[in-house]
This record gives structure tokens, sequence and C-alpha cells, in this order.
């Protein structure tokens, strides 16, 4: 999700990949990208011609008083009827031309325009004055690059009125000698010119083609954010982007906000009070060391009290020049609580509640290695529910069930809380007894058989006792199945010897505490 921050905020746009061919004349050579260049720039290209025939309507009448110097000399009555039509012609376009909707409709206004003017400045210039010699080599510049058509309109125009205006110079008197070099002249004029025009063509096609270039790609670009955005604020899980340096929280999404609350998103300083400092700093020590954590497993504390499961992700990235942090939080109390479930199932007896022979193997391999390291005691007791068969025989499945619930309970109550008592099987119990030397165990194993034979229950009409064996982890045992064989032997001895006693086995021999209380008997 960051790299897509990043490679969004840091567009790369080459508006160099988006431009056509130009031809000689400058002008694209696709012919719809020029009908896309000429239909975006003719309102601006509209302006234009008009400024020129309104420029040209108000400069020849300025002339018309220029022009009354002449009264009375032949040159007057040329000059006169030439203004006059290119004033006319002027005002006329400068009126049609507001209403063009199109390129190919200006261009033909600017050809109605050029015509009659040409004409009229050929006119103008048949007196040979210093003036008209003026006008013949200014007006080409006019038509070459002050209208605003195609290539090959302005090439027509301006070579047009070069020859119209030049030929009406020189002509009808006999050539001189500089005819030739005013030819030359005129030729290095349009050349001059068409060299312009093609240059000016290509560099506002180049300056069309980056701003258009620009304007999509900025527009490209707010649309990727835009959709980033949208797609941040619509991600299902709480999403939060923070400024690396400060904390500063820059984004939330609307699950963020439903999840955190926003008087916690005010600050990232009251989310970090959430989680567990020590947590914290090795998060922090990951993204600091490897720009990422994946799978970061964790706690939320919130101010009211709730506690929540979380799995985060979190990322660096630089966006901008800043480098942010993007945090993803995926809630996973009801995947702990499901877990926890499942492993209750797993290492729990159903019918008792208390854990299973494999909880019992388990927790007896932790308890030895402690045991070992600390060369602290350790002791394990079997236990037997005496006649366990006659009870459901005489008495029902559902009735020897509710017995062993009914002795699971009374475990519960007479036991540590370090203690583990396990069902193994049918009327078979283990019970761990860290911390406990022989004596202690004994203790315990007395205590419990003497509940038991004073457990009063209504579904039971008689009274419920216990056979006993108990046996110490010897030093030097990884394993807890020789300290269980042992007293499994001790469980034995004390059904042989009448039932309702607790028995000892110690390495060769073997003690038993007699349901009355009496001392050892051998």
């Amino acid at each position: 999700m960051a790299e897509a921050i990043a490679a969004i905020h840091c567009f790369p746009y080459d508006w160099r990949m988006q431009l056509e061919p130009l031809s000689f004349g400058g002008e694209f050579i696709a012919s719809e990208r020029e009908a896309e260049y000429r239909a975006e720039r003719l309102s601006e290209s509209i302006r234009h011609v008009r400024l020129v025939f309104r420029c040209a309507f108000a400069v020849n009448v300025l002339f018309y008083l220029n022009d009354w110097h002449f009264f009375g000399h032949p040159e007057f009555y040329v000059a006169l009827p030439a203004r006059t039509v290119i004033v006319v012609v002027s005002l006329l376009c400068a009126m049609v031309v507001g209403k063009i909707r199109d390129f190919h409709r200006l261009q033909l206004v600017c050809a109605a325009w050029i015509f009659p003017v040409a004409v009229a400045c050929a006119a103008l210039v048949t007196p040979h004055t210093e003036s008209a010699l003026f006008i013949t080599f200014v007006l080409p510049n006019i038509f070459f690059l002050a209208l605003p058509m195609s290539f090959r309109g302005s090439l027509l125009a301006g070579i047009g009125s070069s020859v119209v205006v030049l030929g009406a110079y020189m002509l009808p008197s006999p050539l001189s000698e500089t005819s030739f070099g005013l030819v030359l002249g005129m030729l290095t004029i349009n050349v001059v010119l068409i060299l312009v025009l093609t240059r000016s063509n290509r560099l506002r096609r180049l300056e069309w083609a980056a701003a258009r270039s620009e304007r999509l790609a900025n527009q490209e670009l707010s649309e990727h954010r835009e959709m980033l955005r949208n797609i941040l604020l619509a991600v299902p899980t709480p999403l939060i982007i923070t400024a690396k340096f400060d904390g500063r929280i820059i984004q939330a999404n609307d699950a963020a906000r439903r999840y955190f609350g926003d008087a916690v998103l005010r600050d990232w300083a009251a989310i970090e009070n959430c989680i567990d400092r020590r947590d914290l700093a090795r998060l922090a020590m990951i993204l600091e060391s490897e720009g990422r954590a994946a799978e970061f497993e964790t706690q939320l504390r919130f101010p009211d009290g709730r506690v929540t499961d979380v799995l985060l992700a979190a990322t660096v990235a630089e966006v901008g020049g800043t480098d942010i942090v993007l945090t993803v939080l995926v809630d996973i109390s009801s995947r702990k609580e499901m877990e926890a479930h499942l492993e209750r199932l797993a290492t729990t007896d159903s019918l008792t509640g208390l854990p299973n022979r494999s909880y019992f193997f388990a927790s007896a391999a932790a308890e030895i290695k402690r045991a070992q390291r600390y060369e602290r005691p350790l002791a394990v007791v079997m236990v037997d529910i005496d006649f366990f068969k006659r009870i459901n025989d005489a008495y029902g499945h559902k009735t020897g069930d509710l017995a062993l619930m009914s002795f699971a309970d009374l475990c519960r109550t007479v036991v540590r809380d370090q203690d583990v008592v396990a069902r193994l099987g049918g009327e078979e119990f283990g019970i761990l007894l860290p911390e406990s030397d022989q004596q202690s165990a004994l203790s315990l194993a007395e205590r419990l058989r003497a509940a038991v034979e004073a457990l009063r229950v209504d579904f039971f009409p008689t009274t419920m006792t216990i056979s006993v064996g108990v046996s110490e982890v010897l030093p030097g045992e990884s394993v807890v199945d020789g300290a269980l064989s042992r007293a499994d032997q001790a469980l034995y001895a004390a059904k042989r010897s009448g039932r309702n006693r607790v028995v000892h086995c110690g390495g060769q021999e073997a003690t038993m505490r007699m349901a009355s209380g009496n001392d050892m008997l051998a």
C-alpha cells in the first residue's frame, strides 16, 4: 500500500511520449491531432483574427488623412478607392468572424479578406514611391505571420501576395537595374518568413502538446490521488498514516475512527499509550532496521478498559520528501478467542473440564525442566475412583459421569493453583505437584482422599472412595514416565491393600497410609 502511495505521489509523466510527429510546416502529421489542436485554439484564433481586421480598419482610416496630402495628384485617386476597399472588407470580416464556429470557416473568412486586400495593396504600390516600396516588403509579413491559418493557406497567401504586390510595383514600367535585386530581396524575405512560420507552428504545437499533456497528467494524478484516498477510506480495517518524524497523524480512514474513536485519533501519542511499551519499542526497532513490520502481534488497552488483540502491519515510505508510516491493524480478538477455545478443546477433558492426558504430559515436561534448573522437588500423584465400574453398572453411566464431574470439582478446591489435575482416562486421574517433596505430596493426597470419602451428593446414595499412588521425580529423570510408573505401582498397591488408601512409592520401597489414619505400614 505504501508503495502505491509513493508511486502515485511521484507520478512520472513524460509529455514527449504523447507528442505526435510534426510535418515540415510544423503541423501535426496526424489529422485528428491537428484538428484537436485547431479546435482547442479556435477561440483564441478568432480573437486574434478579429484584432487583425480591426487594426487593418483603423490603420487605413488613419491613412485617409495622410492621403489628402496628395489630393489632386493621380496617386490620390488610386489610393482613395484602394483604402476604401481595405476599410470596408476589414470591417465586414471583423463583424463576420465573431460568428465562426470551426477552423475551416475561419480560413475562408481570412481568404476572403486576403484577396481584396492584396489587390488593393497592389494598387497602392503602383506609384513607385518610397512608402510603396515599404508596403511591398512589409505586406508578406502580415499574410505569413499575422493570420492563424494552416501552413498551406499561409504559404499561398504569403507567396501570392508577394507576387501580386511586387509585380504591381515593378510593372507596367520597364524593368530597371534594381528589378532583379527586388526579386531576390522578395525571395529572401519569403524564404525567411517560411522558416519563421515553420518554427512558429512547431513551437506553438510543442507548447500546446506540453500544456495538454501536463493538464492530462495533473488530471490523471488528481484522479489517482482521489481514487487512492477513496480506497484508503473504504478499507474495512483500521488504517492510519503518520509522519515518521513527529508522529503527526496525516490520514486515518473511517474504520480507524470507528475503532479508536475521535478522541484517541487526535494524536498518535494517544494510540501509543494503548500499546505495551515493550511492544512499542520492539516495533520501532523493526521499522528502523527493516523499514517494515509484518504480522506484528500486540494488545491494545483503551482508556475505557477495553482490551483487544491486534495484528499490526506497518511500512515506512517516503512521500513528497516526508517519511511516513502506514499502519494497518486487524482485530484478531475473535481469532484469539477461537484459538483459545480450540486449545481448550485440545487440552481439556470435555466431561470434567480438567486438563486431558496430552496437557498433563506437556506440563510435566515443562515442570521437570524447571525443577532440574532450580533443583526443586516435583511429585506425581495417581488417583483411581474405587469400584467405578460398579457405579456405572448399578446406577448407570449418567450417574457415573456425574460422579466424575463431582470428583473434578472437589479436586479444584483441594489442590493449589500451581498444581495440575488431569483426567488421564476413564476414572483415572493424575496430579502434578510442583515444589512438593514426599511429605507434602502425601499430605495433599491424604486430604484429597479424606475429602472424597466425606463427599455426599444427592444423585449418589453411597460413599465414594479413591485409591492414591504418590511418587517423586528423581534427580536425573528428564521425563515423567518413571515417576508416573512408580505412582501407578503405588496406586495398584493401594488397591491390593483394600482401596481407600494413599500409598507412596520411592525407588524400591512402598509405604501406604490407610484410610483410618494409622501410621505407615510396610
